[in-house]
């Protein structure tokens, strides 16, 4: 299969495309034909290496794990004898910052790890583009406590962990004060719609 390949950190003329093993499913374990893959500020970390202590993770002198991508979209088409929940055929998106492995033209998925079904209704690519925002949202939401009647301030509030977060902390029923640019209010405005029923500033 085709692949998007770095074998050492650096700027983006590190990752190249080539023919690599596909994969092959455990018993508890999805493969998965990957057709959305994002780029997201996680992949370009890990791939610089910038920051150091990403290393730690990564691997201190050369990737580990050499395909990047950590939220996908795509189509199952192998499931291990364990595997209860996902079936051949299925649509479904996730996430990995573990191994990633989505610039892919497919990615195995363990059975337990962060997957689920496409919403009817949604296409592949708006399905990939979701999960590392709320990934990040959701973690210091729960890390700093917040519930239902709280007043939250959200800085960056149309990036993608801010339009996440703005969401979701409205859905958990907090006061919501949005900080963005003027030329993003509407955009701030509409991430706020259909979500909860938090109050809501910008």
């Amino acid at each position: 299969m085709k692949a998007c390949v770095y074998s050492k950190y650096g700027p983006p003329e590190v990752v190249r495309i080539e023919e690599i093993d596909k994969p092959m499913s455990g018993p508890d374990q999805l493969l998965i034909k990957v057709i959305t893959a994002t780029v997201n500020r996680t992949d370009c970390g890990f791939r610089s290496a910038e920051y150091v202590v990403s290393r730690l993770f990564s691997g201190l002198l050369r990737p580990k794990f050499q395909v990047l991508g950590n939220e996908f979209s795509g189509v199952v088409v192998e499931t291990g004898s364990k595997v209860k929940k996902f079936k051949a055929g299925d649509r479904v998106f996730g996430y990995n910052d573990i191994r990633f492995g989505a610039h892919a033209e497919y990615i195995l998925m363990g059975m337990n790890e962060p997957l689920a079904l496409m919403p009817h209704g949604w296409s592949f690519h708006e399905a990939a583009a979701l999960t590392e925002g709320a990934h990040y949202a959701l973690c210091d939401i729960k890390a700093a406590g917040v519930k239902a009647g709280d007043r939250v301030m959200v800085y960056g509030a149309t990036g993608a962990i801010g339009s996440a977060a703005v969401q979701l902390l409205t859905y958990f029923g907090a006061d919501v004060t949005a900080v963005c640019g003027p030329w993003h209010t509407d955009l701030a405005k509409k991430t706020r719609r259909h979500y909860g029923t938090g109050l809501y500033n910008t």
